[in-house]
């Protein structure tokens, strides 16, 4: 079985950043991390499962075994977004003209 420790964890995040910063170069809204989370699972489980047939007739017995294991990863992520055309301050979406929901 494989696993996957903590620093391996890390740096495969790390390296998700560095991909995103790279892709965001030169956009007009930025987006800062504030607070990460990683959360790590790890499931084991062994079950019995019958696979293999010997056939006679009409009798049949089967037999075999099964072992499966389930890793989950679970990342939250806390971002503030910036407006790079307007000097960095926070992105303003707003309508100036007042109107009613029935005139959309």
């Amino acid at each position: 079985m494989s696993s996957i420790g903590l620093a391996a964890a890390i740096e495969e995040l790390r390296q998700e950043l560095y991909q995103a910063q790279g892709q965001g170069a030169g956009e007009q809204f930025a987006f800062t991390v504030e607070e990460a989370q990683l959360e790590l699972h790890l499931e084991l489980r062994n079950s019995g499962k019958g696979d293999g047939k010997l056939n006679f007739g009409v009798v049949s017995v089967g037999a075999g075994g099964e072992h499966a294991t389930v890793r989950t990863h679970k990342l939250t992520l806390k971002l503030s977004i910036r407006d790079r055309a307007t000097g960095g301050a926070a992105p303003e979406i707003s309508d100036d003209e007042a109107r009613s929901w029935s005139e959309f």
